[in-house]
């Protein structure tokens, strides 16, 4: 039986890991917090689903030295570098990484602290929210796609499990296509519904409508300046689509926002800014929505 660590036990990395248990796999969590007891979480269904799993304080330097077959990472993206640190001396070239974060340059911030370890990159839609009483309430199954970062890996042996678990999970031997585009859906619901504090589905009306679109047109360009020109063309379609389906949703950055955090814009939008070449166009609304958000973080990091 596979065994896999899951380093950020928020609401998404929380329902992997009751997926992958759901699928026959031992999971631990990894936190920040005191391991002296084991974690109990609830999923909300008919009947509610009760989970207790074992979990390792990566700040305690708890079981320093043993090593980790296979971790799957679910922290905000900022918070890759500095958690991925703190259990390097865990993994080696027999390790798997799965990175299932929002944003882009992941992969970069990865590889130098993982000693060798095979990296996988993934993205979902799946949906979660995971109360104060650690009952997690699922806002759907979603998609969840994983592929190499190197273009043409094939899919490994552990992945036939994440499918007995994780509904809709498919490998892309090109996983960066699924990654921009994600991040492209993000660059134009997150920062509006944040600085604007709506649900998504307020983005295709009056008065939100014409910025929504002039978003879309700002990071079709920047796309095309890329060479993402496919990307670029689905985007309109993709936006219309997100926001009819979770019209009443919140997105992370606005929640992020709302409760003082810090967002992942830099990940996002700020990653896509940098990402046109040496002659980006022009991104008025989007440039000033990247700047706003930077100023409403608890601490200036953008």
């Amino acid at each position: 039986m596979n065994g896999w660590h899951v380093l950020g036990a928020g609401a998404i990395g929380s329902l992997f890991a009751c997926r992958l248990h759901d699928a026959g796999m031992h999971v631990t969590l990894l936190t920040r917090h005191d391991a002296s007891f084991p974690r109990k979480l609830k999923i909300a269904s008919d009947p509610l689903r009760t989970y207790r799993f074992a979990h390792q304080s990566i700040t305690a330097g708890e079981d320093h030295g043993t090593p980790i077959e296979h971790l799957l990472v679910c922290t905000k993206a900022w918070a890759v570098a500095d958690a991925l640190t703190a259990i390097t001396p865990r993994l080696g070239p027999d390790s798997t990484v799965v990175i299932l974060c929002n944003g882009m340059g992941l992969a970069e911030t990865a590889l130098p602290l993982i000693n060798g370890a095979s990296l996988v990159l993934g993205s979902t839609t799946a949906g979660c929210r995971l109360t104060a009483d650690d009952e997690l309430i699922p806002a759907g199954a979603g998609r969840t796609d994983l592929g190499g970062h190197r273009a043409g890996m094939a899919a490994p042996a552990w992945f036939k499990q994440w499918q007995m678990g994780v509904p809709e999970c498919h490998w892309q031997t090109g996983i960066h296509t699924t990654l921009l585009a994600k991040v492209a859906l993000n660059s134009v619901i997150n920062p509006l519904t944040a600085l604007h504090r709506v649900e998504n589905g307020a983005l295709l009306s009056t008065p939100l409508s014409d910025d929504t679109q002039q978003v879309i047109a700002e990071v079709q360009a920047l796309l095309v300046a890329g060479g993402a020109h496919q990307t670029a063309a689905e985007l309109p379609e993709r936006v219309r689509a997100v926001c009819e389906e979770t019209a009443s949703n919140h997105s992370s950055m606005r929640v992020d926002l709302d409760t003082g955090r810090r967002t992942e814009i830099e990940a996002i939008v700020g990653w896509l800014l940098r990402s046109a070449g040496p002659r980006p166009p022009e991104t008025p609304l989007l440039s000033e929505a990247y700047l706003a958000i930077c100023h409403a973080e608890p601490s200036d990091k953008c």
